[in-house]
């Protein structure tokens, strides 16, 4: 129980969600810190931020490491860059992008990584929101497995201060594919203040609680 506790105390202090096929503004930035413990004992983290460098181009970095007391972390690092996919006046947005990594830990294995991203806002009973499609293959560069990601996000303001979202990330790897159910609240006390993340994933059958923090800059 005391180790439970010590591990949300760490959680708290910070996906985060990822922009996806909204780029940032120029000369804005995004901060997000999240943390999922799953009933197995084990604790993954994972720190993204991301830049609008100019006003069609936006500069990211994500780190996803396994935070486990009494194991070595291992995981992955990709900076990348995004631009946008020109759509007219249709509602929706595109964008693109393109990054480089590495696994971490007891092996360091280079990676490329090429992405697609849809989004789109919405409304409902007078509320509005959004929903997200991000696309991603993680290519290998050496012997390692491609990793192919598909995400899906659905998310609702219900008022100024809180918004609930549904995510489904879907995650196929040398002939094993998972998928994660990940419903969760967002709450923002101030206007131009942080955004606390609490919410649940389920992946086949195994639950992790998530808690994160969003901040833009």
């Amino acid at each position: 129980m005391m180790r439970l506790l010590l591990t949300l105390l760490l959680l708290a202090l910070a996906p985060g969600a990822q922009a996806g096929a909204w780029l940032q503004e120029h000369k804005k930035g995004f901060l997000s810190y999240s943390g999922v413990y799953e009933e197995t004992g084990r604790l993954d983290g994972t720190l993204y931020a991301e830049y609008g460098l100019r006003p069609k181009l936006t500069l990211g970095a994500k780190v996803d490491v396994d935070m486990t007391l009494g194991r070595l972390g291992e995981g992955t690092a990709f900076v990348f860059m995004r631009k946008p996919i020109p759509t007219g006046k249709r509602d929706y947005k595109l964008a693109y992008d393109i990054g480089i990594g590495s696994t971490f830990g007891l092996a360091m294995d280079p990676l490329l990584r090429t992405g697609l991203s849809y989004g789109r806002g919405i409304s409902l009973a007078e509320r509005h929101g959004w929903v997200a499609i991000d696309g991603a293959v993680e290519w290998a560069i050496d012997e390692g497995a491609n990793t192919l990601k598909l995400d899906s996000t659905v998310g609702l303001a219900l008022n100024d201060k809180f918004k609930v979202m549904m995510q489904v990330f879907v995650t196929s790897a040398d002939g094993n594919t998972s998928a994660t159910l990940a419903p969760s609240v967002i709450w923002q006390p101030k206007p131009d203040g942080a955004s606390f993340v609490l919410g649940l994933e389920d992946e086949d059958g195994t639950l992790a609680l998530k808690l994160g923090m969003w901040r833009s800059f």
